[in-house]
């Protein structure tokens, strides 16, 4: 054994201790003491450095740094190469077992992105034990192409990650090519089979409508198993619903001829964790699974603790008056259009019906009704005061008992009125109201929005009445609730109570979380008082599962979750498949990413289409999807991008329209079949159906009533000679064909395979051709601009900025059922934006159909007074006449022309009014009076224009004229 020698002084101090080596050990002496280390122990050899005294030896081993000094000067010349050689000797077999480790890893299975940051990480410590030093080592020829490797993982990139990746992907499309073209049908694309293949820790899979996604699926579940990288029992998958589970199953036993696997829900693997973990099946609720026994058991417990409790029915009176419907302020609107348009679409109503034209009209007539006081709404005032140019006066209410009049006025404390009011104007509109009730010796109320708006509208209501001796006594609470019951907020209340109550549970909520859905509430007031009402309601509803033994779906999940990540449940499935992902709520997320970590090297493969995500509704969280890795970690994705359903032309719209969100992931869907022509057909109909046709249809639907329908399934007739399925698509279920009108369409186009279905209800299915109906704006518009109580929007998932984002999405599903034509009907008089968008933006056909003169001038039928509203055809005592679809918060209306009775408009030239027919072209000139059309007349003196308004010498004639020559006619003429 060679000795490492000390120093002169070295040798003077005899308690230094000795050290020496050979070829398998180093050897530390130090009195009786002896240490004995192996080289594979050192982490690196022996380094060597001068000092003062002599030479110092440093060396380190995994648990200990030791330093030896006073060696004599030279002793690194001496054995420097020597060590450097026994080192490299006795560690060549841990880089080796390194090397061939990474090397198994990478030609062995798919590199995952977590091995890698593992290489990367053992590659740094291994590099730093050998290098620099080797590079100058004589021992360097013995390891050197080893040392090269390490070299380049330890300077590991993304190139090397995507080269060793696509090496695998490769090999195994080459070992496996006859199962991937013999799996399905047709063989699998190019883009499926590297779906199938790649298994990062967590893989995205984002499939188009209509691109195979569960020929993946099913062709992925296969491949794992024949690459024997899996047996059956180590897969999940997991399906959205019962249904899909099914279908899935009965794919994978006809393609893979197996029932070892089995496609579960969400529900199921719940129920087992549970059942697992306690030794003991749980009892599902019915509510678990019966939506309508639900919201039924909820109503009952709602009027049960209405008619029971005092204090709570105190606070549902006071909900109902004051935070029933969301409110909205008025000077946030651009027009008064607008303002209406919440109104209307959100059928904001008093307690006793009126269509109020503000939130304070809404509050006072709540108010008046409560209290037992008569009142009337917009009246006409007793005394008649109309003249030419104004309307009968109708103030906002009348008390007939008192004789008094109350006026709502729309103007702040500072006499501001909403930027599209003309304040000069309603500030004299005031006047002559205020001068108009003196004159006549009547009493009026006056309030105001700056009232409202600090609270203290209804307190000085009720001052003004207690000045002039009106006595107020609240109903008897059964009148009120009764009348409620009546108009059906009761069970419009209880519904929303009964979609809170599963949103509630399934956030798991601490007082903590509690405050925090507060805070980002948009109504804090109305989100507090719905928390007050629905609680108690919750509290009934979990004593009612206790005392029964039983759990709901929110239950079973939150204690599923608990259970794995308490380490109670160890999950079995090192592959775990989530169908639909874009479904997905942030709990069922949570229970998905608890069973991945449960095991060791568990990957999850999700599939789904950002596109296709329409359950926010239902808790479902679109970021779950576009913002995967940062939920899930480490990901791959990728993308199917062929769709086999429908043609170019549908997909060009379709993915146009659906792109207009920045936010969704970007993808190219390229489509197996290519037409020339368009493939998305518009028709436009009003209300009134062709002179020939003759409804025999049970429903009353728009599309129906008017022949849009007939046209449309006619034409899809004339152009087919074998069956051919054709779906109805809408919103909403009564907007849709019922069955008996199905049923009469049978025998008018035997070749035709007719079902409605909803927008929801279609997702996942395709049919031959898609009707697509009940495209306006309103109440029940697509999309829809009905406001979200804010305790709902605060308990969902966060709402996307970008205006519009699900119901655009379930427009883009809509679109995409169909394989050869999709053909929209709507109303241009008041058609979804949507449509408009369509038109002004995308290649669709317009003139497949005929098309009436209104329907061809959408933008010239505005009504010009409250600019939001659409002028619709009427017909009334005096015949045809055109009204404003606000009615009767705006009742402006425009007379048709005289000579084609077509609408006119009067946007088009100032001071006329322009008929849109452009084969007739009427222009008249409007009186700047009265604003009534004005009529050619002839006197002693010649020709004028005279007001139509003119009545001789009566009252409210109108003496306007103008002299012939005098008019500045438009170019037109």
């Amino acid at each position: 054994m060679d000795s490492i020698a000390f120093s002169l002084l070295g040798r003077l101090f005899s308690k230094q201790a000795s050290l020496a080596f050979d070829q398998h050990t180093l050897v530390i002496r130090q009195g009786n003491s002896i240490i004995h280390i192996s080289w594979n122990e050192l982490v690196a050899p022996l380094s060597f450095a001068y000092g003062i005294l002599g030479q110092t030896v440093r060396f380190t081993t995994a648990q200990h740094s030791y330093t030896f000094s006073m060696r004599a000067y030279g002793t690194h010349r001496a054995i420097r190469a020597q060590c450097e050689q026994y080192w490299v000797n006795a560690n060549t077999v841990k880089l080796d077992a390194f090397l061939n480790k990474v090397t198994k890893l990478v030609n062995q299975r798919y590199l995952r992105q977590s091995h890698v940051s593992r290489i990367k990480q053992l590659a740094l410590q291994e590099h730093s034990r050998w290098l620099p030093w080797v590079k100058s080592s004589p021992a360097l020829e013995l390891v050197n192409k080893k040392i090269k490797v390490l070299e380049q993982y330890a300077h590991w990139d993304d190139a090397l990650t995507y080269y060793l990746q696509q090496k695998y992907v490769t090999k195994q499309l080459k070992l496996h090519h006859e199962f991937f073209d013999c799996i399905e049908a047709n063989p699998l694309t190019l883009r499926q089979r590297h779906a199938c293949v790649i298994d990062d820790d967590n893989n995205l899979l984002s499939a188009g409508a209509g691109t195979g996604k569960t020929s993946v699926m099913i062709g992925r579940a296969g491949f794992l198993v024949q690459s024997q990288q899996a047996r059956y029992s180590d897969i999940l998958l997991l399906a959205y619903g019962r249904k899909a589970a099914d279908e899935m199953d009965e794919r994978i036993q006809q393609k893979l001829a197996t029932d070892k696997i089995k496609a579960a829900t969400f529900h199921s693997v719940g129920l087992m964790i549970i059942s697992q973990v306690e030794q003991a099946k749980p009892s599902m609720s019915v509510f678990a699974e019966d939506e309508k026994a639900k919201a039924k058991w909820v109503q009952q417990c709602f009027e049960s603790l209405i008619e029971k409790s005092a204090t709570y029915r105190k606070l549902v009176l006071d909900y109902f008056s004051k935070y029933y419907y969301v409110e909205k302020n008025e000077f946030d609107f651009k027009t008064l259009g607008d303002y209406y348009s919440y109104l209307n679409d959100n059928d904001i109503r008093s307690l006793k019906g009126d269509k109020v034209k503000s939130f304070g009209e809404l509050y006072i007539a709540n108010w008046l009704f409560y209290h037992g006081i008569d009142y009337q709404y917009e009246a006409p005032y007793k005394v008649a005061v109309k003249t030419i140019d104004r309307r009968q006066y109708k103030p906002d209410f009348y008390l007939p008992e008192y004789d008094i009049y109350i006026e709502y006025y729309g103007i702040d404390e500072a006499g501001n009125t909403a930027s599209y009011i003309d304040k000069a104007q309603y500030h004299n509109a005031m006047d002559w109201k205020n001068t108009t009730h003196t004159s006549n010796n009547t009493h009026c109320i006056a309030l105001t929005y700056g009232q409202h708006k600090q609270g203290a509208l209804l307190s000085e209501l009720e001052q003004a009445l207690k000045s002039v001796n009106v006595h107020t006594q609240m109903l008897p609470v059964e009148s009120l609730l009764e009348s409620l019951k009546e108009t059906g907020r009761v069970t419009v209340l209880a519904g929303l109570f009964a979609q809170l109550l599963s949103l509630y549970k399934g956030a798991y909520l601490s007082a903590t979380d509690e405050v925090k859905v507060l805070k980002r509430s948009l109504d804090v007031k109305q989100t507090t008082k719905a928390l007050a009402l629905l609680k108690p309601i919750l509290t009934h509803y979990n004593a009612h599962l206790q005392q029964r033994g039983e759990i709901d779906f929110e239950d079973m999940i939150i204690k599923a979750i608990e259970y794995v990540e308490a380490g109670k449940f160890k999950s079995p499935w090192r592959y775990i498949m989530v169908d639909e992902f874009q479904d997905i709520s942030e709990a069922r997320a949570r229970l998905v990413k608890a069973l991945r970590d449960s095991l060791k090297g568990s990957s999850v493969f999700a599939v789904g289409d950002d596109w296709q995500a329409i359950y926010r509704f239902s808790g479902a969280d679109i970021k779950l999807t576009t913002e995967f890795a940062n939920y899930f970690g480490f990901t791959s994705q990728t993308t199917l991008d062929t769709t086999f359903r429908f043609n170019n032309k549908i997909g060009e719209v379709a993915s146009a329209f659906i792109s207009k969100n920045p936010a969704q992931l970007n993808k190219t869907i390229t489509s197996l079949t290519h037409v020339s022509q368009s493939a998305v057909s518009l028709l436009k109909r009003g209300s009134n159906a062709p002179a020939v046709f003759k409804s025999n249809y049970h429903s009353d639907i728009p599309e129906l009533v008017n022949g849009a329908i007939d046209e449309v399934l006619n034409a899809i007739h004339t152009k087919t000679c074998k069956p051919t399925t054709v779906y109805f698509l809408a919103r909403f279920w009564f907007q849709l064909p019922s069955k008996t009108d199905i049923q009469t369409m049978y025998a008018k186009y035997p070749l035709l395979k007719i079902q409605s279905q909803t927008f929801h209800a279609s997702k996942g299915k395709e049919a031959d051709y898609v009707i697509i109906i009940g495209l306006q704006k309103g109440k029940h518009g697509f999309p829809s601009e009905k406001a979200t109580p804010a305790i709902l929007e605060a308990l969902l998932p966060a709402k996307e900025a970008f205006t519009y984002a699900e119901e655009r999405r379930l427009f883009y599903v809509a679109l995409t059922r169909a394989k050869h034509r999709a053909y929209i009907i709507a109303d241009m008089a008041n058609a979804s934006c949507f449509v408009t968008e369509l038109i002004a933006e995308h290649d669709i056909e317009q003139h497949e159909f005929s098309t009436e003169v209104d329907q061809l001038h959408g933008e010239d039928m505005n009504c010009m007074r409250c600019n939001g509203g659409v002028l619709k055809k009427q017909t009334g005592r005096f015949g045809v006449f055109y009204s404003c679809s606000h009615y009767p918060r705006c009742e402006h209306t425009e007379k048709p022309c005289e000579q084609c009775q077509s609408p006119m408009t009067r946007s088009r030239y100032t001071g006329f009014k322009l008929c849109v027919n452009t084969r007739c072209n009427h222009l008249v000139p409007t009186c700047d009076k009265c604003d009534a059309e004005m009529v050619l007349r002839s006197s002693a003196k010649g020709q004028f224009w005279g007001c139509k308004n003119y009545q001789g010498n009566e009252e409210l004639s109108c003496k306007n004229s103008k002299n012939s020559m005098a008019i500045k006619w438009p170019e037109l003429v």
